[in-house]
């Protein structure tokens, strides 16, 4: 039996079709409607400029563009320059770009030569881990984070508090980390993957950056404690496993992993 696309959206189960790289013409035109003149835009209040930007990025979820489409050149191309500059700076880019993105930063940074971090001090790989976090807050759309060296329990590397916005890091680790490249590399993993935490809070709690609205929910569901009431009880080892299992740990555990094996790679060129 054929599998059957719509006039402007598309079905997700659709079998043995190429990803499109470009939006039909009734998309475009179904999107196009949403576009506003660059004198107009310039005089709207910017709570409006960002509700309407929310009102494209609705339609984009509405007619579900796969990911092979690039939307931010989709609104380039449809929209006036303002709009576009707008979007540009509230829409993120799709996780595999931001990955990308992300091992550039921690590749250019010329501290992160396990040489050169065993010469800094605890102030200055502070100092080099909130410069990373600046640039990765940049590429993820999102305010970035004072990253704090701190005590913390044993076997804890870190975490993300979303009531003073920072992000903390289990100083034994940091030391460890001079000798012990496995810990260094924990080191960096913690920064990604709470990192990630910030981007995934922001996105629920503050504005809507990132391009699947789906996954959003899912975090969302989780940060309110999930369908099963879950809140994160990891005395038991079942509590530790569902923990693990929570949509936001395992977005953010995958992120960080994927963004530290391209790091990885990119060292060895």
């Amino acid at each position: 039996m054929l599998e059957e696309y719509d006039e402007i959206g598309r079905l997700d189960d659709a079998k043995g079709i190429e990803e499109p790289t470009k939006l039909s013409q009734l998309q475009s035109e179904y999107l196009k409607e949403l576009d506003i003149p660059s004198d107009v835009w310039n005089e709207m209040p910017r709570e409006c400029q960002a509700e309407h930007i929310g009102s494209i990025k609705n339609r984009f979820d509405e007619i579900n563009i796969p990911t092979s489409i690039d939307r931010e050149s989709a609104v380039k191309d449809l929209f006036s320059h303002e709009i576009a500059e707008t979007y540009k700076q509230i829409e993120a880019s799709h996780d595999f770009i931001q990955i990308e993105q992300v091992s550039d930063v921690l590749a250019d940074c010329k501290e992160l030569d396990h040489g050169k971090w065993q010469q800094l001090e605890m102030s200055e790989k502070e100092y080099v881990l909130n410069d990373l976090e600046h640039k990765i807050a940049e590429i993820e759309h999102r305010p970035p984070c004072p990253v704090r060296i701190v005590n913390l329990p044993h076997r804890t590397f870190g975490g993300y508090n979303p009531e003073t916005k920072t992000i903390d890091i289990n100083s034994i680790y940091v030391k460890m980390s001079d000798v012990d490249k496995r810990q260094f590399r924990e080191v960096i993993d913690t920064l990604i993957h709470e990192g990630r935490h910030a981007y995934q809070d922001y996105n629920v709690n503050v504005c809507e950056v990132h391009p699947r609205h789906s996954e959003v929910i899912s975090w969302a569901e989780t940060m309110e404690g999930g369908k099963w009431g879950y809140h994160g009880d990891v005395s038991t080892k079942l509590g530790q496993r569902l923990y693990e299992q929570q949509s936001i740990e395992i977005d953010a555990r995958n992120f960080a992993a994927d963004v530290l094996d391209k790091f990885e790679q990119k060292q060895t060129v």
